[in-house]
């Protein structure tokens, strides 16, 4: 079947770099996207829908600090961390330092069950978490985008 494009989101958290929410233990609730996919039903590519996510975020660190920070990206949960599908986790180490570090980047994939598109939209929520709870801030831009499409050729 040709390819069929279905859908494409964009969520904007900050697109600035004046922010200063701090970022702890109790992930912070960053992107959320809804992607249309009832359309991939009818042309019959309910099981050969793929989504593309990708997402970005400005952290800082207090000085001569280090954490681990972890970026999670759920499938249909409802803007609460652990209430949906994983389907992408990653723990960054950051050392510590009088900078800014670079915004952290994401980029990951799906291929959700038919199931799931069927239902007609498909929910991607991204979250970024520390394992401190002091000194480490949400300071710069934090955007999620993501598109569906379907099909094999």
């Amino acid at each position: 079947m040709a390819i069929q494009f279905l859908d494409e989101r964009l969520s904007v958290h900050r697109n600035n770099s004046a922010g200063a929410e701090p970022i702890t233990t109790t992930p912070l609730f960053i992107g959320d996207i809804g992607l249309q996919t009832l359309a991939a039903a009818p042309a019959g590519n309910a099981d050969l829908v793929r989504v593309a996510l990708t997402g970005i975020a400005g952290v800082a660190l207090g000085v001569e600090q280090t954490a681990n920070i972890t970026l999670t990206i759920e499938r249909n949960g409802t803007g609460t961390a652990g209430t949906g599908t994983v389907i992408y986790t990653d723990t960054l180490f950051l050392g510590g330092g009088s900078f800014d570090t670079p915004p952290i980047s994401v980029v990951a994939g799906d291929f959700p069950p038919a199931n799931v598109v069927e239902v007609g939209q498909i929910r991607y929520s991204l979250f970024i978490s520390s394992d401190t709870d002091t000194g480490v801030t949400l300071n710069g831009p934090a955007v999620f985008n993501g598109s569906a499409s379907a099909g094999t050729s």
